[in-house]
Protein backbone atom coordinates (compact mmCIF):
# COMPACT_ATOMS: atom_id res chain seq x y z
CA UNK A 1 0.00 0.00 0.00
CA UNK A 2 2.68 2.23 -0.52
CA UNK A 3 3.11 4.59 -3.35
CA UNK A 4 6.21 6.39 -3.94
CA UNK A 5 9.62 6.57 -3.14
CA UNK A 6 10.08 9.93 -1.96
CA UNK A 7 7.76 9.42 0.78
CA UNK A 8 9.72 6.91 2.60
CA UNK A 9 11.73 7.65 5.52
CA UNK A 10 12.80 6.66 8.63
CA UNK A 11 10.24 5.77 10.92
CA UNK A 12 10.09 6.79 14.62
CA UNK A 13 9.14 3.52 17.06
CA UNK A 14 5.57 5.70 17.67
CA UNK A 15 5.07 5.44 14.22
CA UNK A 16 6.10 2.18 13.40
CA UNK A 17 3.60 0.25 15.84
CA UNK A 18 0.60 2.44 15.23
CA UNK A 19 1.39 1.30 11.46
CA UNK A 20 2.13 -2.12 12.32
CA UNK A 21 -1.42 -2.50 14.38
CA UNK A 22 -3.36 -0.95 11.09
CA UNK A 23 -1.54 -3.53 8.87
CA UNK A 24 -2.24 -6.40 11.56
CA UNK A 25 -6.09 -5.28 11.74
CA UNK A 26 -6.22 -5.08 8.32
CA UNK A 27 -4.72 -8.60 7.63
CA UNK A 28 -7.16 -10.06 10.06
CA UNK A 29 -9.78 -8.33 8.28
CA UNK A 30 -8.79 -9.78 5.07
CA UNK A 31 -8.52 -12.99 6.20
CA UNK A 32 -11.81 -13.49 7.90
CA UNK A 33 -14.07 -11.22 5.45
CA UNK A 34 -12.50 -13.32 1.92
CA UNK A 35 -13.34 -16.84 4.00
CA UNK A 36 -16.59 -15.52 4.43
CA UNK A 37 -17.43 -14.11 1.04
CA UNK A 38 -16.25 -16.90 -0.56
CA UNK A 39 -18.56 -19.62 1.74
CA UNK A 40 -21.84 -16.56 0.41
CA UNK A 41 -21.01 -15.98 -3.03
CA UNK A 42 -22.99 -16.94 -5.53
CA UNK A 43 -22.50 -19.94 -7.79
CA UNK A 44 -22.67 -17.26 -11.19
CA UNK A 45 -20.00 -14.71 -9.45
CA UNK A 46 -17.63 -17.39 -7.49
CA UNK A 47 -14.86 -16.92 -10.37
CA UNK A 48 -14.74 -12.77 -10.68
CA UNK A 49 -15.50 -12.69 -6.62
CA UNK A 50 -12.91 -14.79 -6.45
CA UNK A 51 -10.33 -12.66 -8.38
CA UNK A 52 -11.40 -10.28 -5.99
CA UNK A 53 -10.63 -11.55 -3.03
CA UNK A 54 -7.56 -12.87 -4.02
CA UNK A 55 -6.57 -9.28 -5.12
CA UNK A 56 -7.60 -8.00 -1.43
CA UNK A 57 -5.66 -10.53 -0.08
CA UNK A 58 -2.59 -10.13 -2.07
CA UNK A 59 -2.09 -6.27 -1.31
CA UNK A 60 -3.39 -6.43 2.72
CA UNK A 61 -0.55 -9.02 2.88
CA UNK A 62 1.74 -7.49 0.65
CA UNK A 63 1.76 -3.70 2.32
CA UNK A 64 1.82 -5.63 5.81
CA UNK A 65 5.19 -7.70 5.42
CA UNK A 66 6.67 -5.25 3.74
CA UNK A 67 6.44 -2.65 5.99
CA UNK A 68 6.61 -4.68 9.05
CA UNK A 69 10.21 -5.81 7.60
CA UNK A 70 12.59 -3.83 9.23
CA UNK A 71 14.59 -1.57 6.84
CA UNK A 72 18.09 -3.29 6.86
CA UNK A 73 16.59 -6.19 6.25
CA UNK A 74 17.35 -8.07 2.96
CA UNK A 75 14.50 -9.01 1.21
CA UNK A 76 12.59 -5.64 1.76
CA UNK A 77 13.44 -4.07 -2.00
CA UNK A 78 12.20 -7.42 -3.39
CA UNK A 79 8.87 -7.26 -1.01
CA UNK A 80 8.53 -3.19 -1.87
CA UNK A 81 8.26 -4.27 -5.40
CA UNK A 82 5.44 -6.65 -4.27
CA UNK A 83 3.78 -4.53 -2.29
CA UNK A 84 3.38 -1.77 -5.58
CA UNK A 85 2.68 -4.47 -8.02
CA UNK A 86 -0.40 -5.74 -5.65
CA UNK A 87 -2.19 -2.73 -5.44
CA UNK A 88 -2.38 -2.60 -9.63
CA UNK A 89 -3.69 -6.27 -8.98
CA UNK A 90 -6.15 -5.17 -6.19
CA UNK A 91 -7.63 -2.30 -8.12
CA UNK A 92 -8.49 -4.39 -11.82
CA UNK A 93 -9.16 -7.05 -9.10
CA UNK A 94 -12.38 -5.11 -7.46
CA UNK A 95 -13.66 -3.71 -10.82
CA UNK A 96 -13.76 -7.59 -12.11
CA UNK A 97 -16.90 -9.01 -10.43
CA UNK A 98 -18.87 -5.84 -11.65
CA UNK A 99 -17.83 -5.19 -14.96
CA UNK A 100 -18.42 -9.40 -15.42
CA UNK A 101 -21.12 -9.97 -13.41
CA UNK A 102 -23.47 -6.75 -13.09
CA UNK A 103 -22.28 -4.35 -16.16
CA UNK A 104 -22.11 -6.83 -18.42
CA UNK A 105 -21.35 -6.47 -22.41
CA UNK A 106 -20.38 -4.36 -23.85
CA UNK A 107 -19.33 -1.47 -21.19
CA UNK A 108 -18.22 -3.67 -19.07
CA UNK A 109 -16.02 -6.20 -21.29
CA UNK A 110 -13.99 -2.65 -21.89
CA UNK A 111 -13.39 -1.97 -19.07
CA UNK A 112 -12.52 -4.90 -17.65
CA UNK A 113 -9.91 -5.49 -20.81
CA UNK A 114 -8.95 -1.90 -20.43
CA UNK A 115 -8.45 -2.12 -16.37
CA UNK A 116 -6.58 -5.69 -16.41
CA UNK A 117 -4.17 -3.91 -19.19
CA UNK A 118 -3.38 -1.41 -17.23
CA UNK A 119 -2.45 -3.49 -14.31
CA UNK A 120 -0.53 -5.87 -16.21
CA UNK A 121 1.85 -2.68 -17.19
CA UNK A 122 1.62 -1.52 -13.96
CA UNK A 123 2.90 -4.79 -12.70
CA UNK A 124 5.66 -4.70 -15.11
CA UNK A 125 6.39 -1.48 -14.42
CA UNK A 126 6.92 -2.08 -9.99
CA UNK A 127 8.78 -5.16 -11.07
CA UNK A 128 11.26 -4.66 -13.82
CA UNK A 129 11.80 -1.30 -13.19
CA UNK A 130 11.93 -0.25 -9.65
CA UNK A 131 11.97 3.59 -8.07
CA UNK A 132 11.20 4.91 -11.66
CA UNK A 133 8.46 5.70 -13.50
CA UNK A 134 7.26 6.69 -9.89
CA UNK A 135 4.71 9.82 -10.86
CA UNK A 136 3.69 7.95 -13.79
CA UNK A 137 2.51 4.75 -11.93
CA UNK A 138 0.80 7.16 -9.02
CA UNK A 139 -0.78 8.60 -11.73
CA UNK A 140 -1.85 4.84 -13.58
CA UNK A 141 -3.14 3.89 -9.94
CA UNK A 142 -5.35 7.09 -9.41
CA UNK A 143 -6.53 7.03 -13.22
CA UNK A 144 -7.18 2.96 -12.63
CA UNK A 145 -9.56 3.58 -9.67
CA UNK A 146 -11.45 6.50 -11.28
CA UNK A 147 -11.89 4.36 -15.38
CA UNK A 148 -15.10 3.97 -13.19
CA UNK A 149 -16.44 7.03 -14.76
CA UNK A 150 -16.69 5.40 -17.91
CA UNK A 151 -19.19 3.15 -16.93
CA UNK A 152 -20.84 5.23 -14.41
CA UNK A 153 -24.18 4.98 -15.97
CA UNK A 154 -24.38 1.40 -16.67
CA UNK A 155 -22.74 0.45 -13.21
CA UNK A 156 -25.74 2.87 -11.44
CA UNK A 157 -28.15 0.99 -13.55
CA UNK A 158 -26.68 -2.16 -12.89
CA UNK A 159 -26.19 -2.18 -8.64
CA UNK A 160 -28.24 -1.10 -5.62
CA UNK A 161 -28.11 2.24 -4.86
CA UNK A 162 -26.05 2.04 -1.74
CA UNK A 163 -23.33 -0.14 -3.45
CA UNK A 164 -22.83 2.14 -6.03
CA UNK A 165 -22.08 4.68 -3.15
CA UNK A 166 -20.25 2.93 -1.43
CA UNK A 167 -17.41 1.94 -4.49
CA UNK A 168 -18.03 5.62 -5.15
CA UNK A 169 -17.10 6.47 -1.69
CA UNK A 170 -14.09 4.11 -1.08
CA UNK A 171 -13.07 5.54 -4.43
CA UNK A 172 -12.66 8.89 -2.69
CA UNK A 173 -11.29 7.79 0.37
CA UNK A 174 -8.48 5.90 -1.37
CA UNK A 175 -7.71 9.08 -3.17
CA UNK A 176 -8.06 11.57 0.34
CA UNK A 177 -5.77 8.93 1.68
CA UNK A 178 -2.98 9.41 -1.18
CA UNK A 179 -3.04 13.43 0.37
CA UNK A 180 -1.36 12.05 3.64
CA UNK A 181 1.31 9.52 1.92
CA UNK A 182 2.65 11.99 -0.22
CA UNK A 183 3.32 15.00 2.13
CA UNK A 184 6.26 13.15 4.38
CA UNK A 185 6.65 15.81 6.92
CA UNK A 186 3.45 14.47 8.33
CA UNK A 187 3.85 12.49 11.78
CA UNK A 188 2.61 9.17 11.40
CA UNK A 189 1.72 10.29 7.95
CA UNK A 190 2.11 6.37 6.75
CA UNK A 191 0.14 4.94 9.02
CA UNK A 192 -2.93 7.52 8.57
CA UNK A 193 -2.33 6.44 4.60
CA UNK A 194 -3.26 3.45 5.83
CA UNK A 195 -6.25 3.74 7.54
CA UNK A 196 -7.40 5.74 4.54
CA UNK A 197 -6.88 2.29 2.65
CA UNK A 198 -8.35 0.01 5.52
CA UNK A 199 -11.60 2.19 5.43
CA UNK A 200 -11.52 2.00 1.50
CA UNK A 201 -11.44 -1.44 1.65
CA UNK A 202 -14.08 -2.02 3.80
CA UNK A 203 -16.27 -0.11 2.24
CA UNK A 204 -15.61 -1.79 -1.45
CA UNK A 205 -15.61 -4.80 0.74
CA UNK A 206 -19.37 -3.92 1.74
CA UNK A 207 -19.97 -3.82 -1.78
CA UNK A 208 -19.22 -6.54 -3.06
CA UNK A 209 -20.90 -8.62 -0.12
CA UNK A 210 -23.85 -6.63 -0.32
CA UNK A 211 -24.17 -7.34 -4.53
CA UNK A 212 -22.86 -11.11 -4.33
CA UNK A 213 -23.28 -12.87 -0.90
CA UNK A 214 -26.41 -15.13 -0.66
Amino acid sequence: MSLTANAERIYTRHEYVVDTGIHVVGMLFAVNATAWLLLHVGVSAAVSVTVYCLGLLGMIFASGIYNMVPETAWPKQLLRRLDHAAIFIMIAGTYTPFAVNRVGAPYGTAVLWAIWICASIGVALKVLFPRRFERASLALYIGMGWMVVAVLKPLAASVASVDFWLLIGGGMVYTAGVVFYVIERIPFHKAIWHGFVLAAVVLHFSAVAMEFAT
